[in-house]
Order: structure tokens, then sequence, then C-alpha cells
């Protein structure tokens, strides 16, 4: 059985854009909660938050030097994890910190888990394919894997993520080798899953999208749903885009860049972008070298056809794998890795719910080895899972703390 230690970082900090000065102290223990199988070392953790307000943690858990398999365990309170759970038929994952695997509760009580594998070929000898599983019974029974889609041309499916829609429908996005052009880049796809749990009316949403780098997709509190990536602009730029869809997903507007950064690369930055909501409007967070190196910030107030100017949230080159989330009153916490003097540790950054900075500390120490931070709300706390180790010769881990306003 799976035993979770909870170790607390507490945090007070006015709420109000208003205030005219935000008072914030901070409290934190030096060490960090646990979340494994103690016979098994892990990788790759990731949350989801449902409707009704349970939090599942799953994670890729190592079962050989080359295999691994999915797991996942579920909270009612945000604290205390049930026994962990194996998916059956996962035992092909790959771990990939910007490819999480994903375990969701739909609104209807069936578990809907997610995950990548390798599939090295001819065209492409990494790239991979996304297979999912569900269950009907609680987890006790699954069926069995497939991939996302059932063409034979899609040969590298990989950087997804899934999202409940407005209908308590599931939808899923994901980057795919099939393309209508011959210009660089992936096709970023869109489909969702049918009464019976099958995926149907799969189409592209985007083309000449940036092969490696994690997609965000996001249903709002009006029901709109936001696909967030980084696109191949003009053949060399790569910058993050914004596309917004009003029915459901059924069509999406031409997308919009975030942020004009111009980065120009040659190459797979392995950094994707997270998208969030305020009382404001919708918030960004992404990984940029262009103009200045870094993790950055922007917002719009209506719904993507503007955005802010962007504002740094870490100028550290080594900053990346940004996340964000938003409190009930609209705070936003966002969570990063970078490197420190000895190894590698994860900040965070509180935001008024208008943007403005609060507060910027680390959760982690800079002798550990901490990357590719996940954040999710629970009530009035919030749940940050990491990959890490303490020591360089350590097994890699799950690890995970609470941060709870007072």
């Amino acid at each position: 059985m799976m035993k979770f230690t909870v170790y607390s970082l507490l945090l007070i900090f006015l709420l109000s854009c208003n205030s005219r000065e935000q008072k914030l102290k901070q409290v934190a223990t030096d060490e960090w909660g646990i979340a494994k199988d103690s016979a098994f070392s892990g990788s790759c953790p990731n949350l989801f938050k449902g409707k009704d307000g349970i939090t599942v943690i799953s994670w890729l858990r190592d079962i050989s030097d080359t295999a691994s398999v999915l797991c996942y365990a579920v909270s009612e309170n945000g604290t205390h994890f049930g026994s962990a759970i194996t998916v059956p038929g996962s035992d092909n994952a790959y771990p990939h910190g910007e490819n999480l695997p994903r375990v969701i509760i739909a609104p209807n009580g069936k578990i809907l888990a997610a995950w990548g594998a390798s599939n090295p070929n001819p065209e492409n000898p990494y790239s991979g394919l996304v297979y999912y599983s569900w269950s009907l019974d609680g987890g006790k029974n699954w069926t069995t894997r497939k991939t996302l889609s059932k063409d034979t041309n899609s040969v590298d499916q990989r950087y997804f993520d899934i999202e409940i829609l407005k209908d308590n429908t599931v939808g899923v996005i994901w980057l795919d080798s099939r393309k209508s052009t011959d210009k660089e880049g992936s096709t970023l796809y869109f489909a969702t899953f049918d009464s019976n749990s099958e995926l149907e009316n799969e189409k592209p949403v985007d083309i000449s999208v940036c092969p490696c780098c994690r997609t965000d997709l996001f249903a709002d509190q009006q029901g709109n749903l936001h696909a967030v990536y980084r696109k191949i602009i003009n053949d060399s730029i790569r910058d993050m885009v914004h596309a917004v869809s009003f029915d459901n997903g059924n069509t999406f507007a031409p997308p919009e860049r975030i942020s004009p950064d111009n980065w120009v690369i040659n190459g797979c930055p392995h950094t994707g972008p997270a998208i969030a909501q305020t009382p404001e409007g919708l918030s960004f967070v992404w990984y940029t070298s262009g103009n200045g190196s870094g993790v950055f910030y922007a917002a719009s107030k209506d719904n993507g056809k503007t955005f802010s100017k962007r504002d740094a949230v870490s100028s550290r080159p080594s900053a990346k794998h940004p996340q964000l989330a938003v409190a009930k009153a609209g705070e936003q916490l966002i969570v990063w890795d970078e490197s420190a003097s000895k190894g590698n540790r994860i900040g965070l950054e509180i935001r008024s719910p208008c943007g403005k900075k609060m507060l910027t500390t680390y959760l982690t120490d800079s002798t550990g080895y901490a990357s590719f931070p996940v954040i999710k709300p629970f009530g009035n706390q919030f749940i940050v899972a990491f990959s890490g180790k303490k020591q360089p010769d350590d097994e890699e881990k799950v690890f995970y703390k609470i941060i709870k306003p007072l």
C-alpha cells in the first residue's frame, strides 16, 4: 500500500488587486513530502482535479531498467491518497517530463488513463504513440489499450493534453505526424470521446507546430475551449500561440501569438506553456530564449484577441517547464524548475488576480534534484508534485508539497 507523508508550506497573503501593499510571510520545512511505492522508483507525476473536488495523482513507476507502468492514487480531501492502482496494459509507457501521463475521472464516473510510448520507425527514430484505456468500474477492470488515432499514417503522437468539456464529454489534443504541408513541424489534432468511450471527430487544429513541446488544453468557466502551444512561425521562429473554440471544439479560431519573442531556434526546446483563468481573464506562462531567456507571464482580458506585455517570472536561462494554477479568489501560483548551486530546484511565484507579483520563493533547496513540477488547487490549498532525488546517486522518485493559505 502506498503511504503519503505531507509537509506543508504555509503562505499568508492579501487577496485584493487593489491593495496598496501586499504583505507576505512564509514558513516552510526543508523536507519533501514523498509519494511513491516503497519498492520502486518513479517519475513524471501529474495531477487532475475533478469538478466534484476529487484529486488524482498519477506517475510512471519503473518496473525494470527499460520499462515503466502507469500508476495513480485518488484523494477526496487533497492531502491523503488511497492505495496505488496500476493501469493494466501500460507497461509500454515511456517516461518524459513534457509528455506526462494522465489519469482523469470523467463526470459520469468513468476513469480515463493515457500515456506516451516509444514508437521508433524509419520516418522518425524518436517518434512515439499515445495510448489510452478506460475503466467503467472504479479502476477494477480496464479496456484494451488503444492509440489516439486509428489512421495507420499517424506514426508519431506525442505531447498531448486532456480536458473535460462544457457538455461533460472528454476532449484531447496532441501533436501528430500527419501533415498537409511540407513545412517543418507537427500537426495539432483535437478529438473527443463518444458515449462508448471511443475517440471520434478527430480534426487538425493547426499545422507547423513545434514537435517537441507540451501542449495545454483548457476549458474556461464560460465553457470556451483554449489550446496553447508552441508554433513554428515564418519557418524559423518558435513562439507560443493561443487558439480558442466557442463551439466545444468543433472549430477553432486562427491562433494568435501570445508574445512576439521571435525566438529563432532550429531545435527542440522541450518546454511547453500553461494557461489558467482568473476573475480578470486568461493568464499564460511559458519559457523562451527570444529577446531574453527565462519563464514569462502574460494575460488577456478578451479571450486571446490581445495580450499584455510579457513580464519575467524568472530571468534565469535555466528556468523552464512552468505550470500555473489559480485559487478561488483569483491568486495565481506559478511553478517551474531551474538549476541551482548544486542541483535543480522548484521555484514558486504568487501573483494577484490582475498579475501583480506578490512573492517569489523556492519549494526545494539548492542541493537536491527536482524537476517538472505540476500544480493543482484543492479547496483552500494547492498540491505541487514533481520528480526528484535528494542525492545524485539516488533513484528518481515522485515528491509533492502541500501549499496552504492561512
